[in-house]
Formats: C-alpha cells, sequence, structure tokens
C-alpha cells in the first residue's frame, strides 16, 4: 500500500493500481512525495519508479505479463517467502472521490462601483437610514459572486433587521455623547457599565451573519456562548498591559480558534487545529524588522524626516498585508468541517503588491478607486482558495439537509436584529 501528498496534505492508504491510474489521469507525477506503508521516509515517484526498474528481474520460468514497477516494489514488501506471495489487503478507500474545489470570484470593480456609488448618495440622503439596505446590497453582491462547485453563496438577511439593531446603538451612541458633554463622570460610568455587554453584542453579531448566510439551500451556524466570548474578548485582553503585549498573538489565536470551533454548517460543526505557536511565529518574524525601522525612523528624522516618515508607512503596509496572509493562510489550513478541510495558497508580496497599489489608487482618485480596491482583495484571497472535499459532496450535502429538515425555520428566527455594521 501507498501514500502521496497533495501539498502537505497526506493522502492514502491507496494500492498500486490506484496509484498508476491516477498517474494515467495526470493527478499525480514524477514529483509528487511517496512512500509505502512501511516506510517513514518520503521520494519522489519518479525516483522509485527509477530505481525498481534498473533492478535484476529474475528470469521466469514461464511467460508472465510484465509487471509495472510500482507492483514489483510492492510485492517486495508483501512476500512473506519466494513459493508464497501473500497480497497486501486493500483498504476500502477510492481516492478518486478526494476533490480539490477551487473558490472563484465572478464579480467586478466597475459593477461594485455602481452598487458602491448608490448606496453612499442615497445614505447620505437619507441621513443614514439607508445604510441598512446598502449593507444587504453589499453583502449580497459579494456574496452572490462567490463560487465553488458552480454554486454560489447568498446572504439572506433583510434590511430592516438590521436597522433595528442600528438604532438600539445610534441611541447608545447619543446618550454617551450627552453624558459625556455635561457629565464627565457619568460618561466614564456609562462605558465601564456598558463594558460587560461587549461578549453578547460579539456573539449576537456573529450568529447573525452565519444564520443568514447559506450555500445550496443550507444555512450556517454560531453557537458560541457568553462566558466563551468574555473570556477572549474583555478577559485576555486585560492582560496586555501586565504582559507589556506579548500575549497578543496568543489572544488572537484564542479568538480565531473561538470563532471557527463554534461555527457550523448545518449540523456540522467546523473544528480548529492550529496552535498558539503558529501565531507567535508570524508576529515574531515582524519584531527585529521593526525595530530596525524605528532606529532607522529616529536616526533619519533627524536628516531627512519626510524619508523616515514614508519609511514608516511603507513598513505599516508591509506588515498589515504580511499579518493579513499569514493569519488568512493559517486561518483555512487549519479549519476542518468534518474530515474535509481547506487550501489557502495566499503569497505575501502579491498582495502586498495588491494593498499598495490600491491605496496609492485611492488616494490619487480621492477615494473613487476604493470599491475597485475592495474588488481587488477580496478577489484575491477567494481566488487562492480551495474546498477539499473527501468523498462526495453532493452526498454530504443532502445528508446535512435530511438532518435539517426537523429543525424548519426556526434558524431563521433565531437572531431577530443585527449589532453588526
Amino acid at each position: 500500500m501507498w501514500y502521496y501528498k497533495d501539498g502537505e496534505i497526506e493522502i492514502g492508504p491507496v494500492s498500486t493500481d490506484e496509484l498508476k491510474a491516477l498517474t494515467r489521469e495526470k493527478k499525480i507525477n514524477g514529483r509528487t512525495l511517496t512512500r509505502s506503508a512501511k516506510e517513514t521516509t518520503w521520494k519522489p515517484l519518479a525516483e522509485r519508479i527509477k530505481k525498481t526498474t534498473q533492478a535484476p528481474q529474475p528470469k521466469p520460468a514461464k511467460p508472465v505479463t510484465p509487471a509495472h514497477p510500482l507492483e514489483q516494489k510492492e510485492e517486495q514488501e508483501t512476500v512473506s517467502s519466494p513459493a508464497t506471495p501473500v497480497k497486501a489487503t486493500v483498504q476500502p478507500h477510492n481516492i478518486n472521490t478526494r476533490q480539490k474545489l477551487p473558490f472563484s470570484f465572478t464579480g467586478s470593480g466597475s459593477e461594485y462601483f455602481k452598487i458602491w456609488i448608490v448606496n453612499i448618495v442615497l445614505s447620505v440622503i437619507t441621513l443614514g437610514i439607508y445604510s441598512a439596505w446598502a449593507k444587504v446590497r453589499r453583502k449580497q453582491y459579494f456574496y452572490g459572486n462567490t463560487r465553488v462547485d458552480n454554486t454560489s453563496f447568498s446572504y439572506l438577511a433583510t434590511p430592516v433587521t438590521i436597522l433595528k439593531g442600528r438604532i438600539i446603538v445610534f441611541i447608545g451612541f447619543v446618550l454617551y455623547s450627552l453624558f459625556n458633554q455635561f457629565f464627565p463622570l457619568a460618561g466614564m460610568v456609562l462605558v465601564l457599565t456598558m463594558l460587560p455587554l461587549l461578549p453578547w453584542f460579539i456573539i449576537r453579531a456573529l450568529a447573525f451573519n452565519a444564520t443568514n448566510s447559506a450555500t445550496r439551500n443550507i444555512r450556517f451556524t454560531f453557537r458560541g456562548t457568553y462566558m466563551e466570548a468574555a473570556k477572549v474578548y474583555l478577559f485576555l485582553p486585560m492582560l496586555i498591559p501586565f504582559t507589556l503585549g506579548f500575549i497578543f498573538p496568543y489572544i488572537y489565536y484564542r479568538q480565531q480558534e473561538f470563532l471557527v470551533d463554534n461555527s457550523g454548517y448545518g449540523t456540522t460543526g467546523f473544528s480548529f487545529l492550529a496552535r498558539p505557536g503558529d501565531y507567535y511565529k508570524i508576529f515574531l518574524s515582524l519584531v527585529l524588522p521593526f525595530i530596525a525601522i524605528i532606529a532607522i525612523g529616529v536616526i533619519g528624522d533627524y536628516i531627512f524626516s519626510v524619508a523616515s516618515t514614508l519609511l514608516m508607512v511603507v513598513f505599516y503596509l508591509y506588515a498589515m498585508a504580511y499579518v493579513s496572509v499569514r493569519s488568512t493562510n493559517l486561518l483555512y489550513n487549519s479549519s476542518k468541517l468534518s474530515h474535509h478541510g481547506f487550501d489557502s495558497t495566499m503569497v505575501v508580496m502579491e498582495y502586498i503588491g495588491i494593498v499598495f497599489t490600491n491605496t496609492i489608487a485611492t488616494v490619487l482618485t480621492v477615494g473613487l478607486f476604493y470599491p475597485f480596491a475592495q474588488v481587488r482583495a477580496y478577489k484575491y484571497r477567494i481566488d487562492n482558495l480551495s474546498f477539499l472535499v473527501e468523498g462526495n459532496l453532493n452526498q454530504f450535502v443532502a445528508d446535512e439537509k435530511s438532518q435539517l429538515s426537523a429543525l424548519g425555520d426556526e434558524a431563521a428566527e433565531f437572531m431577530d436584529f443585527d449589532f453588526g455594521l
């Protein structure tokens, strides 16, 4: 039996016949890393074939059909004696059912620009009331143009539900402004009083967005609790001053874990496999460049103040793009939906180029390039994402629908308004 790698994913066991079929179908090639069931070392498939074809072949007693080189290798591992060959037991696994389904975005900057400019004009004219309708139009455009396996996503929220939440947020903001203006101490007390509500606002917004997102007529879910949200969004951030900021990567990891582990597609939950050390590697890799930039900026400020400022801006854009790419890849590549996975292949320098040109174009056009910038960045992220399906996706969806049938429309009414903007 054999194992082979698709990127960083180990696949197997597969029989020699299946491995040959994958070669004929060009799903693997001579550079594909392989190992037998009894080995721990990975070798390119071409090297194995070359080695086995060069091995001396015993003279057969009677004419036989020449064996495939991989079959000869497998036979050597499974023969107990020269006269009594023992066939390896083939496990019930059909590797051809594993699929890598790429995501794609079919929208364009020019299309979204029309939606964006109308949203801004109507929001201004209606003193912000239309912003709820603007959010729905924006989400429906991006969801509807995001596809995987020839199926798009849907955003199902209604503007009125979003407007309710925004009215509540607006009233709270007005009250805080009035208290802070005329009674500063009371304004501070009001903030401290409202702080325990922050985790509740977060889980309400996450649950609303998940419940109103769907594909293949199945809604997503979010089932995080108040105490879980309080730990990662309220209590842990309080430790940042006492740890001189070194706890921040761990907090970021816990927030990502909270988001993924409490999310689901229908009745199937997601799981998060990353570790805190993965996030420390991302952030600590920027420490030395940051110190160097600060030193150069301090020294250069005495000579070329404009140049040192520009250098800080460039580093800021680089750091933001670097963290965004590395953390996004880690988030998707460490997330599972049952036994299905994801593959994100964003490249730091490619994304930096997009961020840099987007920033320059947006400044030069006084903000008019902003919708094009949004589409470019989103399209790059989506076009570099794939869904790794183990088995039959249609069967998985059918199973989800059968399990969800008893739930009826309860999910649609779970959230009656949204606090998210």
